[in-house]
């Protein structure tokens, strides 16, 4: 292998308080799909690359697997890695070149030097308190025991019980035997689609909602039918005419602090959804991973159907730190028996050091001290954002609900696609909203971090690329 890297290689950045494999898939993922690498080309070694990225190879190796998994990349044993030959878009993708530059606004990766307000995670100054000295310090004392541990597939029982108590104390009793940990709330999603669903079925997907699960589903040749979102919830009427309709197998929902919007569903909405759910057989997925930052006491579906027909996820990962990627489901034993054994063919095991520093956190009641030290400062800095948002023309739906997420509408006379052009222009990442339905479909709004949105400089930046859109639609 030749020590010359590709040029579009050579502008590869690590941010090291983030994941290193994610970023490496984030980077050459987009780079492959841009056409900046093109098919057939050897891609540096495992040895090489980690050399240049100063990681581990074992980081590499995750990595080109996961490329590979993606269809990306081929490995010929014994000549190394290439770019894979890519087949066209997938139908109603839209093929937008700007995917890729959009895509990596939402993670903590890409070029350092851009203004990112709509990525998912909280900043990095933020999370510096969510860990207290006390709590590293009593799990460095079985440091030893703990990199000596092979860990195991279902996930540390200590940090089950932990979960189960918490979830216990929110009124939705589970047992610490009918939850599975995973590898983020991606690793969960994948695992449900894997056991519950079989390609040809039709899926419910919220419009708008998580992009990576449309990604998901086109993947495993499972199609969607989009449900449109509103501040109370899903449109209940566009379901009930769905399941006539389409029989769907699945409908994934985040009933609090939706992704992208913000907006938490009623009580009134989730009954009558669920309803809706029995009377057609249509298995529903609870995501919450954001709900967590809700200050008050709001009703999710697991409340509601005590976990019966309910598949529950969440992920510790938006308000611990992207390093812990520690997600969990919550079902039925035969479901998470089932989930249990598609997780022993893919990825076995946690690192045991992360589930003990997240279990200890919990059991020392420092993340329940985290959180009402971060909603107040999160409910301020979304105070602030809504503000200086409604100043420059955007309009917010619901801007009164807790949370990380605005989802703010275009002013008038100006154009998305313009936006984010002078956008970029001005050093501005923009999180634009079509990225979000499942269609890529037009959309006038934008998703902004109301923890990443507080410096007054943001917004002068925002107004100068507004202007300039305006001018130069």
């Amino acid at each position: 292998m030749s020590a010359t890297l590709p040029a579009s290689l050579a502008t590869l950045r690590l941010d090291r308080s983030q994941p290193v494999v994610e970023q490496i898939v984030e980077q050459i993922g987009a780079m492959i799909r841009g056409g900046s690498l093109a098919a057939g080309l050897r891609l540096p070694s495992v040895r090489a690359l980690a050399g240049r990225l100063g990681c581990s190879v074992h980081s590499v190796v995750e990595a080109y697997d996961r490329l590979g998994a993606l269809g990306l990349v081929a490995p010929r044993p014994g000549a190394g890695t290439f770019v894979a030959t890519l087949g066209p878009a997938p139908a109603g993708s839209g093929g937008d070149p700007d995917l890729g530059d959009e895509a990596v606004s939402l993670r903590n990766s890409g070029p350092p030097a851009l203004w990112k307000p709509g990525n998912g995670y909280l900043p990095e100054a933020w999370l510096r308190d969510a860990w207290p000295a006390a709590v590293l310090a009593r799990v460095q004392r079985r440091m030893p025991e703990l990199l000596a541990c092979d860990g195991t597939a279902r996930g540390d029982p200590a940090l089950r019980e932990q979960i189960a108590l918490r979830l216990a104390s929110q009124s939705m009793p589970v047992s610490p035997d009918c939850i599975l940990l995973t590898h983020g709330g991606t690793q969960a999603l994948d695992l449900i689609i894997r056991t519950q669903i079989q390609p040809g079925d039709c899926v419910l997907a919220e419009d708008p909602g998580y992009f990576k699960f449309y990604t998901m589903l086109e993947r495993h040749g499972i199609g969607l039918h989009p449900i449109p979102m509103h501040p109370e919830g899903p449109d209940l009427d566009a379901v009930e005419a769905a399941c006539r309709q389409h029989r769907p197998k699945l409908f994934l929902v985040q009933s609090v602090l939706h992704n992208p919007t913000g907006w938490t569903a009623s009580p009134a909405t989730l009954h009558r959804l669920l309803l809706i759910a029995e009377r057609h057989g249509l298995l529903l997925v609870e995501d919450d991973t954001y709900a967590d930052l809700h200050p008050g006491h709001p009703v999710r579906l697991l409340h509601l159907a005590g976990g019966q027909r309910l598949i529950y996820l969440s992920s510790f990962t938006k308000i611990v730190g992207p390093a812990t990627r520690i997600g969990f489901i919550a079902a039925e034993r035969p479901v998470i028996e089932a989930l249990h054994g598609a997780k022993l063919l893919t990825s076995p095991a946690l690192p045991p050091l992360v589930e003990a520093l997240l279990a200890e956190l919990l059991a020392s009641g420092q993340y329940r001290r985290w959180l009402d030290r971060l909603r107040p400062k999160l409910a301020a800095a979304r105070a602030g954002a809504v503000t200086r948002l409604q100043s420059l023309g955007f309009g917010l739906a619901a801007e009164g609900e807790p949370g990380l997420f605005l989802w703010a509408g275009l002013p008038p006379g100006c154009e998305p696609e313009a936006l984010h052009r002078a956008a970029l222009d001005h050093g501005l990442l923009l999180a634009r909203g079509d990225l979000f339905r499942p269609d890529r479909g037009a959309s006038r709004h934008f998703r902004f971090n109301a923890a990443r949105s507080s410096d007054p400089r943001l917004f002068e930046t925002l107004g100068a690329a507004l202007k300039m859109a305006a001018a130069h639609p």
